[in-house]
């Protein structure tokens, strides 16, 4: 179809000339998206706690919030149905799982085992459905909570608690709280507004705070490790920060809901990348809410893959507006990376020939080394400089004028290029001065 058309093309992130990680792959947001044939599975029990409104839209998300992967089918949370929202990817069903009237406005869920534990503000409660998705248990009705995340390792079930701006870490066995971290307050290791977190492998906790635009680091006795962000405008800040999640080797993913975009940090939180941006393109977001990392159901995926991709895992990122759920795939993509390298081979020999031919293939004598110290330093800054050249003149011909504008002028400073080639740039920088005064 159209939708698998468009991600073969392939929509890559970063884009070219850099070497491509992510990949969006599809969205999700009927169940049209399901598959040809999937039908909407909406019970006379559903009909009657949806009401006939939400029951005229119940094969399409509407307000997408929390989302997971669990044996196929993905669970999401919309706080516009009030209701969560089970899509089988393998029997191209739409369907729900609330079947508790007293479940009233689900944000976020986990799933660990079969079981699903669901966060409720409004119902100050964490409900928990059992495989058969009949309601089991609840937790936190005595512990005057407002959840807004949670999590769940081993019997400890992990809450981030609105009402005063702390994690609480609950056993799952007896409802008793175990510890607490955090407080309420702007000093380290507090918050002001609590928003979602993230465990990794070691039990390390990352919460974001969404007014301060920071994310916050305990270890698993509750202990405060470490916090890195701020509120600001640049790509280094966070704005709204929301969602968040951290791979198998520790690398933490944020999305920042007022920007639009999701950024990609290691542990240490350094940037190391970012995706998305706001739009109603493919691949693009729409007031991002929520992201989820999945190892597990790659291959129901396949067949948006580009050829030749190595998927590691999938990225699911829910979007409030536009396309709901936007599924990306991380990994290795061999055949792009290739024509990336052609590209830049080609179009460096390009600029190797417009300069010095002499200093770029130096002919060796039968008595000394291929090229004399001074020579190879020349020849290595040389390539350097084609790079830079390569990389400039990709993102001058897509549109990307502030990047390429700073490619140029180094390359125009070098030293190196012909009085020709550079008068050719100094028109360059000319036309992108152009685009951004008129602000196109």
């Amino acid at each position: 179809d159209t939708r698998m058309a468009q991600a073969q093309q392939g929509i890559f992130y970063p884009p070219a000339p850099d070497v491509p990680r992510l990949q969006f792959l599809t969205s999700i947001s009927t169940s049209a998206d399901l598959g040809p044939g999937a039908v909407s599975k909406v019970s006379g029990f559903e009909r009657f706690v949806l009401g006939d409104e939400e029951t005229e839209v119940s094969d399409r998300i509407l307000k997408p919030y929390g989302m997971a992967l669990d044996d196929g089918k993905l669970y999401v949370c919309d706080v516009q149905k009030r209701a969560v929202e089970v899509l089988d990817l393998e029997a191209e069903t739409f369907g729900y799982l609330t079947r508790e009237r007293r479940m009233t406005n689900p944000v976020n869920l986990c799933i660990v085992n079969g079981i699903k534990y669901v966060a409720d503000p409004s119902a100050e409660e964490i409900f928990v459905f059992g495989r058969d998705n009949e309601l089991k248990t609840i937790l936190g009705s005595d512990l005057d909570l407002k959840p807004v995340d949670v999590d769940v390792r081993g019997r400890r079930c992990y809450v981030t608690d609105m009402n005063k701006n702390q994690v609480v870490v609950i056993d799952i066995g007896t409802g008793e709280v175990i510890t607490r971290m955090g407080a309420a307050g702007d000093e380290l290791g507090q918050f002001v507004l609590i928003g979602d977190m993230a465990l990794d492998e070691q039990e390390n906790l990352y919460v974001t705070d969404k007014l301060l635009g920071r994310i916050t680091k305990f270890n698993r006795e509750g202990l405060f490790q470490k916090a890195f962000g701020q509120a600001g405008d640049s790509i280094h800040h966070f704005v709204r920060p929301k969602g968040i999640s951290v791979d198998h080797d520790g690398r933490i993913w944020v999305v920042d809901a007022a920007p639009e975009v999701a950024k990609i940090y290691d542990s240490d939180g350094r940037l190391l990348m970012y995706f998305g941006f706001p739009g109603d393109t493919p691949g693009s977001m729409n007031l991002p809410a929520s992201i989820f990392i999945d190892y597990d159901h790659v291959a129901l995926f396949r067949k948006y893959m580009a050829p030749g991709a190595q998927i590691e895992f999938l990225v699911l990122v829910s979007n409030q507006y536009g396309k709901k759920i936007n599924v990306y795939g991380f990994g290795r993509f061999p055949e792009q990376e290739s024509a990336i390298a052609r590209e830049r081979e080609a179009s460096t020999q390009d600029f190797l020939a417009q300069t010095s031919p002499s200093v770029s293939r130096p002919q060796p004598s039968s008595n000394q080394d291929r090229t004399r110290p001074s020579e190879a330093v020349e020849t290595v800054r040389m390539q350097e400089i084609a790079n830079i050249y390569y990389r400039s003149m990709y993102l001058y011909r897509n549109g990307r004028y502030r990047e390429a504008r700073g490619g140029f002028v180094e390359v125009l400073n070098s030293g190196q290029i012909p009085p020709p080639m550079a008068q050719t740039i100094r028109q360059y920088l000319s036309d992108i001065d152009q685009h951004m005064s008129s602000g196109r």
